[in-house]
């Protein structure tokens, strides 16, 4: 739970009164997260439009009444005495909470930027002004007072992308503040109106312009925009624009991202353009999930134009590149993953055991979830693609599965909503994934959850229309994974070959027109890994569980032993199992396999995606 809503509840819950009446005075209330809390407090919510309705509500339910109630009212209401004298009344919003900020400032924010906030705490209390300047600072990391500096045209712009297009997440008063500064510097931009979309357009017109004829009001050799530059292009914001070779070569390498030379070297040229990028982010990621959500997309995008790429020594390179990802990923499980446990999954599951909270917060009557079983992000990006082929519009994210990555573990967790029982498999998934549900009150005939593939097909058709709740696995797969002796080239050919007989689309597209919220996610991913030894049998004996990229002992004395005698192996440890970190496995040496059950990054990150309504 987030450290605002903490101290709101603490403001406003009373120990000696049942039912309380809040009046809304920032419409705090509209953020589903803070309804959710009181609703876990046992309260029964009312949310009354006018004083008449707020009376009305109070004696048709509340008096009297064995429950808990809250009455949301609104901002200008004052109870009547005798109300007053039957609830504990608040007048409440963002001045109470935030009593340091502004209140017109932070107004319009998103829950998320709520939450940040309420971890970075100023000293004396700000402003409007001083206020917006803390925002962006804090919540943009954006340098305030070098805005208007030397280089100050680019460092407006740079500062409308990032706020804008990065964040995709600002306020009003944010945006007038953004408005006022950059209108001396790209007054035709702002005469169109300040928004994402408009600043796309004018950085193409502008990208066109430069590329084209040598001539732009912006600078983009300027280093403050090159970094921003990539980022448009790797996440598809920006077009890149043909040009010929001669022309291609005077660029510098952070640019040519934003080029390409001719259709048959078109995908060489786009990955050299996206390492490029992943070079800028290498040395400045930090142990942030958000961070590492956000850069494997645009790792995802590097792998399949690797895969695509008949250049040896490019699809070296990116190896290399990856292989530096992954080291540093190494580095942000090992100081932050066991802490993330505790994170709430309200607004985003930043792990997979948080995904049934995330759902259960979301206010849709009908919900699906869609577990693909061992599909990694670079596959995700397949189906993405085919899905926006079908105009079926999706928002990305991610999450992390649970380590060692295996079936066993990591589904137990997604459909327990909790760590999983390391004793027991995934054999009993429906059974808990219906207890979750019951225990939220959610009745059992309104819950279902079924397997299908290929061999098993499923169809809409065998919904019932009480079912509110449903749970879908696909094993497919990692059927298809766990068979691919060709490494990652056949592993590419046969998602794209079961995206298109699965029909995975069409069922995604049925479940939207039976009036689902779609969200799919994985248990766990897959890499290629290369055999460093078979495991002897003295190694195996006392192994509770035990697969190419991980095994569990039954007692630490046989793992302290196991990890003694591999001193040149690179593992990790978790409880009693330890599991490999790079590209290795425990089978014959030097053969390649496509597994799971480690730590590396294609692994442990996965897709969690949320189908628009």
């Amino acid at each position: 739970m987030s450290n605002w809503v903490d101290k709101f509840k603490k403001l406003v819950i009373s120990s000696h009164k049942q039912h309380t009446i809040i009046a809304d005075q920032d419409s705090l209330f509209a953020y589903e997260e803070l309804l959710q809390a009181f609703i876990l407090e046992g309260y029964s919510i009312v949310n009354a439009k006018t004083e008449l309705e707020v009376r009305v509500e109070f004696e048709l339910q509340v008096r009297g009444s064995d429950s808990k109630f809250l009455i949301i009212a609104p901002s200008s209401y004052t109870p009547l005495p005798d109300i007053e004298m039957e609830v504990n009344f608040q007048s409440i919003g963002l001045s109470q909470v935030f009593p340091n900020l502004n209140s017109r400032a932070i107004k319009g924010l998103s829950f998320n930027a709520l939450c940040l906030l309420s971890n970075i705490k100023p000293y004396e209390e700000l402003s409007h002004g001083k206020t917006l300047k803390f925002l962006l600072e804090n919540l943009y990391n954006i340098d305030f007072d070098t805005l208007t500096n030397s280089k100050a045209k680019e460092r407006v712009l740079n500062a409308l992308i990032t706020v804008l297009i990065e964040k995709d997440d600002i306020n009003k008063p944010l945006l007038d503040f953004l408005v006022s500064i950059a209108r001396p510097y790209y007054p035709t931009l702002i005469s169109k109106g300040l928004s994402k979309q408009n600043l796309i357009d004018f950085i193409q017109e502008q990208w066109l312009a430069f590329v084209t004829y040598e001539q732009s009001i912006l600078d983009f050799k300027e280093p403050l925009l090159i970094k921003s530059l990539g980022y448009l292009f790797a996440f598809d914001n920006l077009k890149q624009i043909k040009v010929p070779v001669s022309k291609y070569n005077t660029f510098p390498p952070p640019l040519k991202i934003g080029l390409h030379i001719d259709e048959e070297g078109h995908i060489d040229q786009e990955l050299e353009g996206l390492m490029e990028h992943l070079k800028q982010h290498l040395e400045t990621i930090e142990d942030i999930p958000d961070q590492w959500f956000k850069i494997v997309p645009v790792l995802a995008n590097g792998k399949l134009k690797c895969l695509l790429s008949g250049n040896e020594g490019l699809k070296a390179n990116y190896q290399e590149i990856e292989n530096k990802f992954n080291i540093r990923f190494q580095r942000f499980i090992d100081n932050t993953y066991g802490s993330l446990f505790s994170l709430s999954g309200v607004r985003k599951p930043v792990v997979v055991t948080r995904i049934l909270e995330h759902l259960n917060a979301r206010a849709e009557t009908r919900k699906t979830l869609l577990v693909i079983d061992g599909m990694n992000y670079w596959q995700w990006q397949l189906l993405s693609g085919a899905l926006s082929k079908a105009g079926i519009k999706h928002s990305p994210g991610a999450s992390l599965a649970f380590i060692p990555s295996i079936t066993a573990w990591s589904r137990q967790a997604i459909f327990r909503g909790d760590k999983p029982a390391l004793q027991e498999d995934n054999s009993k998934e429906a059974k808990l994934f219906e207890e979750y549900w019951t225990k939220r009150g959610v009745p059992a005939y309104q819950i279902d959850f079924k397997k299908f593939g290929i061999s098993e097909p499923f169809s809409t058709h065998d919904i019932s229309r009480d079912t509110a709740i449903l749970g879908l696995v696909c094993n497919d797969l990692d059927n298809i994974m766990h068979g691919s002796i060709l490494g990652n080239y056949q592993l590419k050919t046969s998602t794209e070959q079961w995206i298109e007989k699965s029909n995975i689309v069409q069922l995604i597209a049925e479940l939207r027109t039976n009036g689902f919220q779609i969200h799919i996610t994985a248990d766990h991913g897959n890499i290629e890994a290369s055999g460093i030894k078979n495991l002897t049998l003295k190694e195996k004996v006392g192994a509770l569980s035990r697969g190419k990229r991980h095994i569990c002992f039954t007692n630490e004395t046989l793992l302290t032993n196991f990890v003694e005698q591999n001193i040149g192996i690179l593992i990790g440890k978790k409880g009693l199992s330890v599991y490999l970190k790079h590209n290795d496995a425990f089978t014959t040496e030097n053969t390649h396999v496509i597994t799971h059950g480690g730590s590396h990054l294609w692994e442990v990150i996965v897709p969690f995606i949320s189908i628009n309504e």
